[in-house]
């Protein structure tokens, strides 16, 4: 391998430029954080692409022993000191700088468990509605969009009650019926669209796992979302929008759901980052205290987008903290800044008698 060839004065250039970056409070090499770290930092002030400082670096160590010193590293939150000298005892506090770029204003539809049992679909335009009168930058759907009764495992086909579960067409049917009212709602707003696919969605792929020989049904659920300009996440993966994670339900070790009655509040102290989620059906706000300087994370739950009042079967004589309606959030530097629970019956009232689903 040939050796690398760099100019001393090079060399020490790129090692003092990141250091500065680091005593700028710019993240060391390997932290996890938002925002840039101090070798993107000082790549951009250098006016090189990243690669091109990391090579530098590499070269700085092979061929003079130098490497920024990372123990020059503070958070930001650490940097603010009032200037002077104090004209009264020292009072300690910290600060955080406000965050680069632009805020991303976000509409967040929880659990929707469209139906065709369910068979009015004007919900759906006044959450179209909803996104399009406060000009959104983005919609995420926390998932379970569609209650795909057709692949449900709790009630057999041979039974009373199974007879009446709707056919995997009819589910899509549905599912097309109700993106046409969201459709017509958004009007002339083309934000980004998200799903993170929900344990409903992922009913579609666990028949496919025990019926190899059939119909990929789980590609044609990927397929409809598409068809309507929606980009999947798979169940129990995060989809990151300004470094805020969105996902259906926060997974354990074991790879189980974090729900239940304190899902929550258990979700919030093993987060390292803002996380917003569905499938308890729950409006809450969840938040649990970290070491050192840098905010805790908090956990927002968007509750479903279900008819006003509406309660499944399986929970509707324990089932009186469900909540339904649409959330907004704003989102800068890393974190949800603003955050807001609109009920369905709002909803119903200001969008209701303006369009015939």
């Amino acid at each position: 391998m040939p050796q690398p060839s760099l100019k001393y004065e090079v060399a020490l250039e790129a090692v003092q430029r990141v250091e500065a970056k680091l005593r700028e409070g710019f993240r060391p090499a390997g932290m996890s954080g938002a925002g840039p770290g101090a070798i993107a930092a000082a790549a951009d002030d250098w006016k090189v692409s990243k690669g091109t400082l990391m090579g530098r670096l590499n070269a700085a160590l092979i061929l003079y022993g130098m490497a920024p010193d990372e123990s020059a590293y503070r958070p930001r939150v650490y940097l603010h000191r009032p200037p002077g000298l104090p004209v009264m005892a020292y009072q300690d506090h910290v600060t955080e700088p406000v965050p680069e770029g632009d805020p991303i204003t976000v509409c967040v539809i929880g659990d929707a468990h469209d139906s065709p049992h369910l068979a009015n679909k004007e919900r759906f335009y006044w959450l179209g509605r909803f996104a399009a009168e406060n000009r959104v930058d983005r919609v995420v759907q926390i998932g379970d969009w569609m209650t795909l009764d057709c692949f449900s495992t709790h009630t057999d086909r041979g039974t009373f009650e199974g007879l009446a579960k709707p056919t995997f067409a009819q589910d899509l049917e549905s599912f097309h019926a109700s993106q046409r009212e969201f459709r017509r709602g958004l009007g002339d707003l083309k934000p980004k669209l998200d799903c993170t696919l929900g344990n409903h969605e992922l009913r579609a792929w666990r028949w496919d796992n025990l019926h190899p020989e059939a119909e990929p049904h789980g590609h044609k659920i990927e397929e409809a979302f598409a068809q309507w300009g929606w980009r999947t996440t798979p169940y129990g993966q995060y989809r990151f929008i300004g470094g805020v994670g969105f996902i259906h339900v926060p997974l354990n070790g074991l790879g189980k759901p974090m729900g239940g009655v304190t899902g929550g509040q258990r979700s919030a102290a093993g987060a390292m980052f803002d996380i917003v989620h569905g499938d308890s059906h729950k409006a809450q706000i969840s938040v649990a205290d970290k070491l050192g300087p840098v905010r805790s994370p908090t956990i927002y739950n968007a509750a479903t987008a279900l008819p006003n009042g509406f309660i499944e079967g399986f929970a509707n004589k324990g089932g009186s903290t469900w909540r339904s309606g649409v959330c907004l959030a704003t989102i800068w530097g890393g974190h949800v800044r603003e955050w807001s629970f609109t009920e369905m019956a709002l909803l119903q009232h200001r969008y209701g008698d303006s369009g015939d689903a």
